[in-house]
């Protein structure tokens, strides 16, 4: 077994339990999952790593940090190994709750506006038929609190989501993890914000919510069209957040009488930008009253919480991957994100209890002669629970003694 102290060889039996199933008792006791070498604490480093990280460089560095490393085919498997059970979970639900109407219990925090945000990501496939896939990722969140210098400020209860499916299983999985944490019949208000694709527009109906066109894109598009004129770009932008998109539209129906054959393409293409999105383009602060409005801020963070959740670690550096494998590691890095890889890394363990073993009542009666067993197996360990107790060989002798997973 491979553990963070180095490699350590142990030996068990084979029990049979009532059913005729065979059970590695020790295993089950200490996070072994089956035919696996690694330690429940080896299998969430390795993972943790893989989710910042290729393959080869986590090799190396497991080398490094570990008396006895891990190749880099190995974490490959673990990953498929976490990630393939969450996405079969993930799927038996969304089809129980949408297909056969059976929901699960629903969450209890109440909040009375929620904001999600939605927007994909593209990577290059290898092995595939399709050259490129999206990635689609979102996060929801109850609004803004300052911190650090003046001015800046992040997201509260994110909650982000993503994965390799189309857009309407994307809103199946989210909205139901959404559930399992909001009572949404005390939200009032959802805002969903997007860059005007059309499945992120389609969450908002699913969800009972209003549309916002993420700003930042706007203002790209138009820039792009009107080639940095900046300010014909701040008109049309001033009038697209009022929602008043005729008088946008005339701003740049002007504008392109008077540009060339080539910049008058452009104009009409973020003309029909806007009208596409004229439902998102006002902006949501106006449908609340002024007190309301004072404290919430504009949306547009899923800009960057895109890269770092997806692109950071499957876009760049001239990666490219199969459709099972992009799946698996977005679904790994969300768990990461949700906390959960230890979770299911030790899911082996959990998904079979040890049995009970009753004490034979006889033996406390009995007198404890010396060399009895019952002695032995009831002694203690001074030194795990003295001054010692904090050292690394300690905490090695109290996992192999009571099974504490800190291998």
């Amino acid at each position: 077994m491979v553990t963070l102290f180095g490699q350590v060889r142990i030996k068990r039996r084979l029990y049979r339990d009532k059913a005729g199933n065979s059970r590695f008792l020790l295993d089950e006791a200490i996070g072994l999952g089956p035919r696996s070498p690694l330690s429940p604490k080896v299998k969430e480093l390795a993972v943790l790593l893989a989710c910042h990280m290729p393959f080869g460089k986590c090799e190396a560095l497991m080398h490094m940090m570990l008396p006895a490393g891990i190749s880099h085919s190995t974490i490959h498997r673990q990953v498929e190994k976490i990630a393939g059970p969450a996405l079969e979970k993930e799927d038996r639900e969304v089809a129980e709750a949408f297909k056969k109407g059976k929901y699960p219990k629903t969450g209890s925090r109440k909040v009375p506006l929620l904001f999600v945000e939605g927007d994909g990501t593209s990577i290059a496939l290898q092995r595939e038929k399709e050259r490129r896939t999206e990635i689609k990722a979102g996060i929801a969140y109850e609004g803004w609190e300052p911190v650090g210098g003046v001015g800046r400020y992040r997201l509260t209860e994110k909650t982000p989501y993503m994965g390799l499916m189309n857009g309407e299983r994307f809103w199946d999985g989210f909205s139901l993890v959404l559930a399992k944490k909001y009572d949404f019949s005390s939200t009032l208000h959802i805002v969903v914000g997007g860059d005007g694709a059309g499945w992120v527009k389609n969450g908002a109906g699913l969800l009972g919510g209003c549309y916002q066109l993420d700003r930042f894109h706007l203002r790209r598009e138009l820039l792009r069209a009107l080639k940095s004129d900046v300010e014909t770009t701040n008109l049309v932008y001033k009038a697209c957040t009022r929602g008043d998109a005729q008088l946008a539209d005339k701003i740049l129906l002007d504008k392109q009488g008077l540009c060339s054959k080539e910049s008058a393409r452009n104009v009409m293409r973020v003309r029909s930008y806007i009208l596409t999105n004229n439902t998102g383009l006002a902006d949501y602060r106006l449908r609340f009253d002024k007190c309301q409005s004072e404290s919430l801020r504009g949306m547009g963070a899923m800009e960057s919480n895109v890269d770092k959740m997806v692109a950071n670690r499957m876009k760049k550096r001239g990666m490219s991957w199969t459709k099972a494998g992009a799946r698996n590691m977005s679904r790994l890095i969300l768990m990461s994100l949700w906390g959960e890889v230890y979770n299911w890394s030790d899911c082996y363990k959990k998904d079979k209890p040890l049995p009970q073993v009753k004490q034979d009542s006889s033996l406390k009666k009995s007198p404890q002669k010396p060399g009895h067993y019952y002695n032995y197996v009831n002694a203690g360990f001074p030194s795990l629970s003295g001054p010692h107790a904090s050292h690394p060989w300690a905490k090695a002798l109290n996992a192999l003694a009571y099974g504490s997973n800190i291998f």
